[in-house]
C-alpha cells in the first residue's frame, strides 16, 4: 500500500477513529468527575502505580523500551482482538481515557495546568492519536465481525490484512518515536516547567 492509499483507508475509517476520540474524550472528563466527587478514588488510583514504581528506576534505554512494549501491545490488542466484537479496544479507550481524567484532576490539584501539559504533550500528541487510531482499525474490524453475523459480506482478510500492514508501517514507528520522546525530552520540559 502506498501512502496515498493509507490515507485513503484512513478516511474510510474516520467514524470509527471519532468514536474512539469521542469515547476517549468522555471518559477523561468521567475520570476527572469521578475523582473530583471522590478525591481518595484518585489517591487510591494513584497508589496503585506506586508498585511500578521500580520501572522508572530502568536506565533510559530499557525503560523507552518498555514504555514502547507495554503501548505497541495496548494497540496490537485493540486492533487485533476487535475482532472480538470490539470489547477489547472498547476497554482500552474506557480505561486510558479514565485514568487519564483521574491523572489530570490530580496534577491540576497539586502541581498545575502547565505541569500536565509539560507531561503528556511533548510524547502524547504523537502517542494518543496513534493509539486512537488503532482503536478506530479496532472497531471497524468489530463492525465488519458484527455485520456477517448478520450475513452480510464483509471482506474480513483484505481488512486484517490492512490492519496488520497499519501496525507495521505506522503504529510500530511512531510509538517507538513518542517513547522515545516520552523518555527523554518529557523529563526536560517537566523539569524546566516544575
Amino acid at each position: 500500500m502506498s501512502f496515498k492509499d493509507d490515507i485513503a483507508y484512513l478516511k474510510s475509517i474516520r467514524v470509527f477513529i471519532g468514536i474512539s476520540v469521542l469515547i476517549f474524550a468522555v471518559t477523561i472528563v468521567m475520570g476527572y468527575f469521578a475523582a473530583e466527587l471522590n478525591s481518595d478514588l484518585a489517591t487510591n488510583m494513584l497508589k496503585e502505580f506506586e508498585i511500578l514504581k521500580w520501572i522508572a528506576q530502568l536506565p533510559s534505554p530499557l525503560l523507552m523500551v518498555v514504555i514502547f512494549l507495554k503501548n505497541l501491545l495496548s494497540c496490537v490488542m485493540s486492533v487485533l482482538l476487535g475482532l472480538g466484537l470490539g470489547v477489547v479496544p472498547l476497554i482500552v479507550d474506557t480505561s486510558n481515557g479514565f485514568l487519564l481524567g483521574v491523572v489530570l484532576y490530580n496534577v491540576l490539584q497539586k502541581e498545575g495546568l502547565l505541569y500536565f501539559l509539560a507531561g503528556v504533550v511533548p510524547h502524547g500528541v504523537i502517542e494518543l492519536p496513534t493509539v486512537l487510531m488503532s482503536i478506530g482499525i479496532g472497531f471497524r474490524l468489530a463492525y465488519l465481525i458484527a455485520l456477517t453475523f448478520f450475513g452480510e459480506k464483509a471482506n474480513l482478510g483484505q481488512e486484517i490484512r490492512i490492519a496488520i500492514h497499519f501496525l507495521v508501517r505506522w503504529v510500530t514507528p511512531l510509538l517507538f518515536l513518542a517513547a522515545a520522546i516520552e523518555t527523554f525530552i518529557t523529563p526536560i520540559i517537566i523539569s524546566v516547567v516544575k
